[in-house]
């Protein structure tokens, strides 16, 4: 009996050995997926950024490593991917979008093709990954981001927003103005109203000015902006407009086809005109602005002042 047992032993001992002996010349990096497969390989079918047909190539993995690229997915996982989307295990990211083959997996998308947009709000996560990564944003941050239909949460979603990361407003300071005329004043004071629009609202400015003196007006208003555009591409309507509202024995009649009284226009602004009108910039045009007409002068500067 005694040495039935050993017999029985050592049979067991080598039947380990040998099992393990094969396993690991199918398998000898355990990730599930056989060598042989692995070194023959498989075909990948990708599309890249910015196209739309499919590129076909070949890859091999790694047999002595579980994970060929280190992605966290091992070569198996790459070779079964589910939908029978099979992954390059040479490349993190086999559709180069921004997202990881593993990130991608847990985010439900299709890691061989770029056209995905994982909170529907417009934006493709390709194109919305590299706008966070020109900012600076860290990956972190925008795998956040991408998941959010609206980050700066002012009503627009992100793919309709100028600028997805602010709620954009702007400050208008006017300055100074010198009226180079008595607009026909006879009291030698004019009442300046000064009239400022980003196209949403208007914002009004009253001082008495006194002709021909370089008058500090010091007057400021923040103007919020609509939001609502393509993302890096703000235009918004400027509008300043200058007049002499006339009081007491002065005082305009009444326009009979609007209504409103009569104002004298006071033309500060280039091309001797009375507004100042142009298509805003909020991301290139913050900056002084310095007006020139046949009334006189003004300067004024604009700030961005976004949330």
């Amino acid at each position: 009996m005694k040495r039935i047992a050993i017999f029985l032993t050592i049979l067991l001992i080598l039947n380990f050995f040998l099992y393990g002996c094969l396993r690991t010349e199918e398998d000898k990096d355990g990730d599930g997926l056989k060598d042989e497969k692995e070194k023959n390989g498989w075909d990948i079918r990708v599309v890249y950024p910015g196209e739309k047909n499919v590129t076909t190539y070949h890859v091999t993995s790694n047999p002595d490593k579980k994970d060929s690229d280190g992605d966290n997915l091992t070569d198996s996982e790459e070779f079964l991917y589910p939908g029978g989307r099979a992954t390059d295990p040479n490349k993190k990211d086999t559709d180069e979008d921004g997202l990881t083959d593993f990130e991608e997996k847990n985010l439900g998308t299709d890691p061989t093709n770029w056209r995905h947009d994982i909170d529907g709000d417009g934006f493709i996560d390709y194109y919305e990954i590299l706008f966070y990564e020109e900012r600076n944003i860290t990956h972190e941050k925008i795998m956040e981001y991408i998941q959010d239909r609206d980050v700066d949460n002012d009503g627009a979603i992100d793919g309709m927003d100028f600028d997805p990361l602010r709620d954009l407003k702007i400050k208008v300071w006017i300055k100074n103005i010198i009226i180079q005329s008595d607009m026909g004043d006879k009291d030698d004071m004019i009442e300046v109203e000064i009239n400022v629009s980003a196209g949403k609202e208007w914002k009004k400015f009253y001082m008495p000015v006194i002709p021909y003196l370089n008058e500090t007006l010091n007057f400021t208003c923040i103007l919020d902006l609509d939001d609502t555009g393509e993302p890096g591409n703000a235009s918004h309507p400027l509008i300043i407009v200058a007049k002499d509202l006339d009081e007491g024995a002065e005082k305009k009649l009444i326009d009979p086809v609007d209504g409103f009284p009569q104002y004298d226009f006071i033309k500060v602004f280039e091309g001797n005109e009375w507004v100042y009108s142009a298509n805003f910039n909020i991301f290139t045009d913050c900056h002084p602005y310095h007006g020139f007409g046949v009334d006189g002068e003004i300067w004024f500067e604009v700030f961005d002042v976004s949330e």
